[in-house]
């Protein structure tokens, strides 16, 4: 192992212990309660942001698995110096939600978002998983990670483009909601389907819980019943390969396992 590579590990661990301190002050102790400052008619229930600790004990396990020499490679060319990036961007993130500045937020979580989908696609795509450690603290994390970004990127730019009001939200509000509920509900539908035959399900788990935390929160008649039906859906979904294996039909996805 070179003396970049050490740098670049003990560089993850330091990073990941700034990442976990920043999330416990500006997540787990929000000033509402609320995933995030902002209140929209899509701001989910406050436990999904409990997330967040499956997320950081994931990447802990990366960061110690890291130097086990069976993840050097996928941790040194698969994550790379992207996982110090996301990270720096991610915290970026969390602390301008905090402090109210929801567009520059939006810009940031644009950034980690773009920076976490480049090693979760790199790992499918170059880094297989020859173990369940490797499934568990390095692909795990990546997919658990990308599919909260993408949910929580739809949160924050609904918190830069809508409010509440007193009166309820009005027809074109409950229209642009579904329209937000529907595009994380294909999206986490697109995650089972674009790795149906690499097997990972976890990004579309998390989005399926981000909607069942909408339905939780709000509660217009509309939007609350429509993100549970949304939620229901995504749920569902990644179960349909065995559902078709009972009543004997195949499919693509049927030998997939949840971690990838």
């Amino acid at each position: 192992m070179s003396k970049l590579h050490i740098f670049q590990k003990v560089s993850n661990v330091i990073v990941y212990l700034f990442f976990l301190s920043a999330t416990v002050y500006t997540v787990v102790s929000p000033a509402n309660g609320d995933a995030g400052e902002g209140s929209t008619y899509i701001t989910p229930s406050f436990w999904i942001s409990y997330i967040w600790t499956l997320i950081h004990l994931l990447l802990g396990g990366y960061v110690v698995y890291q130097w086990f020499e069976a993840a050097h490679d996928a941790a040194i060319h698969g994550v790379g110096w992207h996982f110090v990036i996301s990270v720096l961007l991610s915290s970026a993130w969390l602390g301008l939600l905090k402090g109210g500045h929801d567009l520059i937020a939006f810009i940031f979580v644009l950034l980690t978002a773009s920076s976490v989908s480049y090693v979760f696609y790199n790992l499918e795509k170059n880094y297989h998983a020859g173990s369940i450690y490797d499934k568990l603290f390095i692909h795990a994390p990546f997919s658990l990670w990308h599919g909260w970004i993408v949910y929580g990127a739809v949160i924050n730019f609904f918190q830069v483009v809508s409010s509440t009001s007193e009166d309820g939200p009005g027809v074109w509000s409950r229209i642009f909601v579904s329209l937000g509920i529907i595009f994380l509900a294909t999206t986490a539908i697109g995650y089972v389907e674009y790795k149906k035959h690499k097997g990972d399900v976890t990004g579309a788990l998390v989005i399926g819980l981000g909607l069942l935390a909408i339905f939780t929160n709000q509660q217009d008649p509309w939007i609350h019943w429509f993100s549970l039906a949304a939620a229901i859906v995504t749920l569902a979904y990644p179960a349909r390969p065995y559902v078709c294996k009972l009543v004997g039909r195949s499919s693509d996805a049927e030998n997939a396992p949840l971690l990838g």
